[in-house]
């Protein structure tokens, strides 16, 4: 009984970690999804007034380089000067998006995808915990930093980008 118990318990403990890990992860199928056309907003805080300001964006999400990465070109109706280009890459492990570590990934109701990473950084030139919140699906599409400065107990919602089709 000793004898099985030693060898039972290393195996399920690396299949409870193998699992927990596997969800953490994320793959090319996480962005096929979001290809195409979006309409939205861009919510972001203006430190200035210490309040958000809330503008008109849209997105096309095209094809990047290789399965692993997705280009963004961002346009604003209101101020066409200020378009501008991104991405989203992801490692080929499913470890990473943009360089930073994925802390979670849930799969939510309709086929959308909830990616969370957080990183130390600064942020108006202060140290900060910094979480970027991604919903990829369908039909929505989110991309929220959030930043948690290192004297505040409280999360702020520096910007979102929120998009629908």
């Amino acid at each position: 009984m000793k004898y099985a118990i030693s060898k039972i318990f290393p195996v399920l403990m690396f299949l409870i970690t193998y699992v927990s890990f596997a969800q953490n992860t994320i793959s090319p199928d996480d962005l096929t999804m979001i290809a195409g056309e979006w309409e939205g907003t861009l919510t972001y805080m203006d430190y200035s007034t210490n309040k958000p300001f809330t503008m008109p964006a849209n997105v096309t999400v095209q094809k990047g380089k290789n399965e692993y990465q997705v280009q963004l070109l961002y346009k604003y109706p209101n101020e066409p000067n200020a378009n501008s280009r991104g991405r989203i890459k992801i490692s080929k492990d499913g470890l990473l998006i943009n360089k930073t570590r994925v802390r979670s990934r849930e799969v939510l109701p309709n086929k959308v995808v909830k990616i969370t990473t957080e990183y130390e950084g600064k942020d108006n030139n202060m140290s900060a915990l910094i979480k970027n919140v991604y919903i990829l699906g369908p039909k929505q599409f989110l991309i929220r930093k959030e930043v948690k400065f290192d004297d505040v107990a409280d999360w702020l919602m520096r910007n979102e980008y929120s998009f629908m089709r």
